[in-house]
């Protein structure tokens, strides 16, 4: 399998790219998470190609770049209201 590559960062969100599989995983303090977690708790895995593939939902671009801005957008707007 091909090395996971970082197409695009938004604050601690990325979308990844893998053999054109597309996926968005939030990074911070060196590790991955499942930005689709239900109950709100994330278990963490060791940034990398590992990492990532086990928090990964792979999907298509077009999917994957709608959810970034998404996450994004959301995570402006938090801003916006704690400052």
């Amino acid at each position: 399998m091909g090395t996971v590559k970082v197409v695009e960062e938004k604050g601690s969100f990325r979308l990844v790219e893998r053999q054109g599989r597309f996926a968005v995983v939030e990074a911070r303090g060196g590790q991955v998470y499942d930005v689709h977690a239900e109950d709100g708790e994330r278990e963490g895995r060791p940034d990398g190609d590992a990492g990532v593939d086990a928090v990964a939902r792979w999907t298509g671009e077009q999917e994957a770049r709608a959810l970034l801005g998404e996450l994004a957008a959301r995570g402006d707007q938090l801003a916006r209201r704690i400052w």
